[in-house]
This record gives C-alpha cells, sequence and structure tokens, in this order.
C-alpha cells in the first residue's frame, strides 16, 4: 500500500532532534525523499541514518544554518540534484527564550526571531522556484498555540510564533493568486516532549513533575507526543489536503478553546 505522501520530496528544517525528526521520519515512513537539514550536522546526519535503516536512500542530510541566505540556497540545490526537486518543506528550525517586556534582554529577542521568522522568510521565500518547478506543493511552517494566544512569560517566542502565523496567510494568498498550485498552512502544537521543553523541566527539577503540571492546564489532560503534532505535518504535507492553505492547524488538546473550570 502506498504511502500519504509517497514520492514526495520533502525538507525539514531542525531534524537533528524534537518534533523535526520525528517529522522528517515519519513523512518517510509515508514514502516521501527527505532531506533532514539542521545547525548540528551530527544530529542531521543521524535522522538521516535511522531513516535510511529503514528506507535506503531515502534521506540525505545538510548542515543548515536556516537564518543564512546562502546555506538555503545551497540545501535547496542539493534536494534538486538529488531527488530532483522539491514538494514539502517544514519549517520547523527554532528556539524557545522565555521571558516577560521587563526581563527580556533585547539581544535575545534579535537572536530569537531572526531564529524563529527569519528562517521561514528565507525559507518561504527562497523554496517557491523550485516548488514551482516541481508541479507545486505543501509549505508546512511551525507556529505555536503561543503565536495565538497570548503569554506574559514567553513575550519574544509568542511574538515570532504570531509572526509566521501572519506570514503563513500572505503566502498562502500570494501562492494562491499567481496561480502556484502551492499551499501554505501553520501548525500550532501546545506543549511537546521535545528537548524545547527542557529548561522549563529542567527549572521544576523533576521531569514527571513538570510534565504533569503542563498537562493540568490542558482539557484533555495530556502534553503531546511529538507523533501527536506529525500526523498533522503528513496530513498537509498530503495530497488529502489539497484545498486547505492560509489555515492554522492547531493540536493542543482544547487548550486554545478557553477556560475551563473546575468541575
Amino acid at each position: 500500500m502506498a504511502g500519504r505522501v509517497e514520492g514526495k520530496i520533502a525538507l525539514v528544517t531542525g531534524a537533528g532532534s524534537g518534533l523535526g525528526r520525528a517529522s522528517a521520519m515519519h513523512l518517510a515512513e509515508e514514502g516521501a525523499n527527505v532531506i533532514a537539514s539542521d545547525l548540528n550536522e551530527a544530529t542531521a546526519a543521524e535522522t538521516a541514518a535511522m531513516i535510511n535503516a529503514e528506507r535506503q536512500g531515502a534521506a540525505i542530510s545538510a548542515r543548515h544554518d536556516a537564518t543564512s541566505e546562502e546555506d538555503w540556497n545551497a540545501v535547496l540545490e542539493l534536494a534538486q540534484s538529488t531527488f530532483g526537486g522539491l514538494s514539502v518543506l517544514v519549517n520547523n528550525a527554532g528556539i524557545s527564550i522565555g521571558g516577560d517586556i521587563e526581563s527580556t534582554d533585547f539581544a535575545e529577542w534579535k537572536k530569537l526571531q531572526e531564529i524563529d521568522v527569519d528562517s521561514v522568510f528565507w525559507g518561504c521565500k527562497l523554496a517557491l522556484p523550485y516548488m514551482r518547478d516541481s508541479g507545486g506543493g505543501s509549505i508546512i511552517n511551525i507556529s505555536s498555540t503561543v503565536g495565538i494566544l497570548g503569554n506574559p512569560l514567553t513575550l519574544g517566542y509568542g511574538t515570532a510564533k504570531a509572526a509566521v502565523r501572519s506570514m503563513t496567510k500572505s503566502i498562502a494568498l500570494h501562492c494562491a493568486r499567481h496561480k502556484y498550485n502551492i499551499r501554505c498552512n501553520s501548525v500550532h502544537p501546545t506543549f511537546i516532549k521535545t528537548p524545547l521543553l527542557d529548561r522549563f523541566t529542567e527549572a521544576v527539577g523533576d521531569e514527571e513533575e513538570a510534565y504533569k503540571t503542563l498537562a493540568e492546564l490542558i482539557p484533555l489532560g495530556e502534553i503531546l507526543e511529538p507523533r501527536d503534532a506529525t500526523y498533522g505535518i503528513i496530513y498537509l504535507a498530503s495530497d488529502e489536503s489539497r484545498l486547505m492553505t492560509g489555515s492554522e492547524f492547531v493540536i493542543d488538546g482544547g487548550l486554545t478553546c478557553g477556560y475551563m473550570p473546575p468541575v
């Protein structure tokens, strides 16, 4: 039985760990050829090796600073020369820095916007010609529930993810207007068990207690496993979502629904 993204060529940024690695592996499992890119060349290579252990030749890796125009051009050329084009882009690379308006350092603010917003700008801008030449495709920008809801303790991160949310809609309309056959959607997961949560769990001092604290904020009572989010990414990458563009794909256990009072 053919996979849900059989024959597609997918580039996943930040694929060396966490949601990026899980996305790259799930896309390959469903039939895509994958370029796993990451600033950490060694972990990107590990992801590709894990994929190739199951489907030999299905993945390659690349060192990729997602804030660099030069690196973007190089990795897109690699996709073209190795697999013949690009049909799926998952803009996943990013960092999280906490802080409110009074405690946030401006240098950290700038760094966060560069990594979480500028990287998405470069990816979308530079990937469009490759996707057009491949007959169209799907851009999937990883945002967050804090890109929808305010949070006083994640000022910079929330601002960046809200920017990604808005950018996604503008790109979706641009592609539709020019009939590029390229869709662009954002994914908004809540807390996921990935290294991005490490700072919080380290602050609490007990991983199990930290996860329990976060789960209590979610109506369905669980934080996400990476696979919970990657199923959404598979759907958006596949032709099943052919008429979805500019959408916010929220995977949050009900967190953004509103306040759920105690019994």
